[in-house]
């Protein structure tokens, strides 16, 4: 089912849990008497800020971290200046790379909070499409409706008539047929329940109204539909009138607020996130060319939250502002702490760490990540530069004429002594024996 609880392997036990907190949060504001599913979504953004905070704290101090050492990085940059060949330049990012360990200092800690938040977004995208299959108060308001239309004879082709007419196609596609038995206790009359859900889900008063008129057969569900459409709207219905379960469009309504305010949010959060620096050039592109990268975040905020239900818009709003909020008391917060302290203490923990790890022998996933990001890894690089360099010296006797001739004596001297000490016989030897015998004739003694 497209709207019904995400069952996938991945995303089922990540959506399964975001609507327990969900509904969690939403059961201890209906027990204050509060039925809003959007200060629901607020508090829930901000529970889930909090879960990933240290995450984002970790972040920031690397950078304003990285940003004190600066002088550190240059001597380093001013070191390599110049050098473009191959060797310097995995030399300058083997000592990047030392220096970055030294203080605990991880490139990749901006994209493992990207990447946390990512599934986050998608498991609350899946709840709010469908928040009756994760809020049971909220689906008691449809139930009732819905088992009365599945008790309507014909009902199966006027709803399903009543869909491809308002134009719902992704509901029409996963609309099961009622089951011969209204039982939805029974595994096919529960699908078709939760799928009737989902219909009246989507429906907004308009639609309400037309899907009275369709049933006018059975006048229970119209008395129905009338008598929940009060709490339905009290539960979904934001400011102004704006529907959460609706996506804004880009109709000049209330609801297009939540997608403009959503971008805005996203691009004050990208301004004054930390620019982090590490002094080496190649570096620094890639940084500042991910940096480029983060400011399409606004209009790809703007786009989704412009067709997504308004409810993830308040989410996704939600979540750019708090981000703004912490991003700013954080670089207050180290603009007046005292850095040398903390560099201090975060080389200490850093020192600890690398010495478990080099006990251990082991290496770490974002380790591998880096040695892929850098190129090769310490011990694979002085391989191959010894291997480079015994090659380059071959070429360089086969073609430079201007070797010295004792160079080369030297080393055929030195080729011609290693064969032969190692094609020498062992000592007290038959072989041995008979080449002390040669060694006599040839000396020439009578």
């Amino acid at each position: 089912m497209i709207l019904t609880q995400n069952t996938g392997i991945i995303m089922g036990p990540v959506t399964k849990l975001l609507g327990f907190i969900f509904n969690a949060i939403y059961n201890f504001f209906n027990g204050m008497g509060v039925e809003s599913i959007a200060l629901s979504i607020v508090v829930f953004t901000v529970v889930i800020r909090l879960i990933l905070f240290p995450f984002n704290l970790k972040q920031t101090k690397s950078s304003k971290i990285q940003q004190y050492l600066r002088p550190e990085f240059n001597k380093i940059t001013k070191k390599y200046k110049g050098k473009k060949d191959q060797e310097s330049m995995l030399a300058q990012q083997r000592e990047t790379r030392e220096l970055q360990e030294k203080y605990g200092i991880k490139m990749t800690q901006g994209c493992l909070t990207s990447l946390l938040q990512f599934p986050v977004f998608i498991g609350l995208y899946n709840v709010i499409q469908n928040i009756p299959a994760y809020v049971p108060k909220v689906r008691t308001l449809y139930e009732p409706i819905a088992n009365e239309i599945m008790k309507t004879e014909n009902g199966y082709k006027l709803l399903s008539d009543f869909v491809d007419s308002n134009k719902l196609p992704r509901l029409a596609s996963k609309l099961i047929e009622f089951a011969t038995s209204t039982d939805a206790t029974s595994g096919k009359g529960l699908a078709s329940l939760n799928s009737v859900i989902d219909v009246l889900y989507k429906c907004n008063d308009t639609l309400f109204d037309k899907l009275s008129d369709i049933f006018a057969a059975n006048p229970a569900v119209g008395s129905l539909i009338a008598e929940n459409q009060d709490k339905i709207n009290q539960v979904h219905h934001f400011i102004f009138g704006i529907n959460l379960s609706e996506a804004p469009g880009f109709k000049l309504t209330p609801a297009l607020l939540i997608p403009i305010i959503s971008a805005l949010c996203q691009l004050l959060s990208m301004i004054v996130m930390p620019k982090a620096e590490t002094g080496d050039p190649q570096q620094d592109a890639q940084m500042k060319s991910m940096q480029r990268t983060m400011y399409i975040m606004p209009i790809m905020s703007f786009a989704v939250t412009v067709s997504a239900p308004a409810g993830l818009g308040i989410y996704w709003a939600t979540s750019a502002f708090i981000s703004f909020i912490t991003t700013v008391l954080m670089n207050v917060y180290y603009s007046h702490a005292d850095m040398e302290k903390i560099v201090a203490v975060q080389q200490e923990k850093a020192r600890v760490k690398l010495e478990k790890k080099k006990a251990s022998g082991k290496k770490s996933f974002m380790d591998k990540l880096n040695d892929a990001m850098m190129g090769e890894s310490p011990e694979e690089e002085t391989k191959s530069n010894a291997t480079l360099n015994k090659y380059s010296n071959m070429n360089l006797k086969r073609y430079d004429n201007s070797a010295s001739e004792e160079s080369t004596s030297t080393d055929d001297t030195a080729s011609e002594n290693e064969s032969t000490t190692k094609n020498q016989p062992k000592k007290g030897s038959l072989a041995d024996k008979a080449n002390a015998v040669k060694r006599f004739n040839d000396s020439g003694v009578q």
